[in-house]
């Protein structure tokens, strides 16, 4: 059973990553599509500044519109395709396993984003950006040796959610008062570790529902408040992780998210579901230096990673030009956000949708 769950949580891991990478491919293929189609013409005096202005015009297009260009490229519906694996393979893996094991797995989706802008992009990825991606490998596999999670039987009842979410409810209070001031690095880390948070909890909500699911059938997901609770959590979830972006740089809210989520999750699976972590001393030393070590290297990575994939970058869709390589930057600079971020916000959707 704890051997099919790590399965899934790395199937998880690696398919929300190609999800990522294909789905933001996708969207810079078609911002710089549309800039390169809007600044074609010949060169004349003032023919950048009206380019400009002209790519402003059509890079202005109606969402609604820019989502059914989306929708009509097939790199972005394979990338949905690998969204719904994600979606799959975290019911799955929290099924067959718990929490404590699950969401720390879930981090290698840094690890494999990388891999897949070196195989599709053919990004040139330092050594120092392996070394962290190697340091987060080797964290979590002794954190797994050394603590051994293992599934609990214990259901909780009404006071343990209550005390449980209401504790969590109460830290996420106390981390947005004290992101209200500050830098913008110590408020997009503070941001990012409240998401965790939430994050946390609506995990420990798709666990009990996908375990209402397994013992009550379909009509009883619908007649427990579990679904309901992780719909809830899934939506202030999105909005804090809007507000990390926003906030600050994103290596600081991504470090807090990615490594705050594990703990937390570690903490709500020993609490409610009565998960089994190794408990003498020694294994518990070690399963602390293990996760500092895995924290230290999320903190590197989220530094070290690749800048952002803009429309001007070379690697673009396999097998396909970029029309609009020649606008550079400035124009496709509101779609040049980093790959990675676009993994973290993903983690919500897969959460909201294991819900039938």
């Amino acid at each position: 059973m704890i051997a099919a769950a790590i399965v899934f949580a790395v199937l998880s891991a690696l398919s929300n990553a190609c999800s990522a990478v294909l789905q933001r491919l996708a969207v810079v293929h078609h911002k710089s599509a549309t800039a390169g189609a809007a600044t074609a013409g010949p060169a004349t005096a003032g023919s950048a500044t009206a380019g400009r202005a002209t790519a402003g015009r059509a890079m202005a297009r109606p969402a609604w519109r820019a989502a059914i260009d989306l929708v009509r490229q097939p790199v972005w519906l394979l990338g949905g395709l690998f969204l719904v694996g994600t979606f799959v393979f975290q019911a799955l893996g929290l099924y067959f396993g718990p929490l404590s094991l699950v969401q720390p797995v879930l981090v290698l989706e840094l690890i494999f984003t990388l891999g897949l802008r070196v195989f599709l992009m053919h990004d040139d990825i330092a050594a120092r950006t392996w070394s962290a991606a190697l340091t987060i490998c080797l964290g979590l596999a002794a954190f797994l040796v050394v603590a051994s999670p293992g599934d609990g039987t214990h259901v909780p009842d009404a006071r343990q959610w209550m005390l449980a979410v209401g504790t969590r409810g109460l830290a996420v209070l106390a981390l947005l008062l004290l992101a209200r001031s500050g830098s913008p690095a110590r408020r997009a880390a503070l941001y990012g570790a409240a998401t965790a948070v939430v994050w946390s909890v609506d995990a420990a909500f798709v666990k009990q529902t996908v375990d209402v699911l397994a013992h009550g059938g379909l009509p009883a997901v619908f007649m427990h408040w579990p679904l309901y609770a992780m719909i809830a959590t899934g939506v202030l979830g999105t909005a804090l992780l809007q507000g990390a972006y926003a906030a600050g740089p994103l290596a600081a809210s991504q470090a807090a998210l990615l490594i705050i989520d594990p703990l937390v999750s570690i903490t709500l699976g020993v609490e409610l579901f009565h998960e089994q972590l190794s408990s003498d001393p020694g294994h518990v030393l070690g399963a602390i230096v293990s996760l500092a070590v895995l924290g230290a290297g999320v903190v590197m990575l989220s530094v070290w990673a690749p800048p952002v994939m803009t429309a001007g970058e070379p690697g673009g869709l396999p097998g396909r030009s970029q029309p609009g390589a020649d606008v550079g930057p400035d124009v496709a600079s509101d779609v040049a956000s980093d790959v990675a971020s676009d993994v973290a916000s993903r983690r919500v959707l897969a959460d909201q949708a294991h819900q039938p």
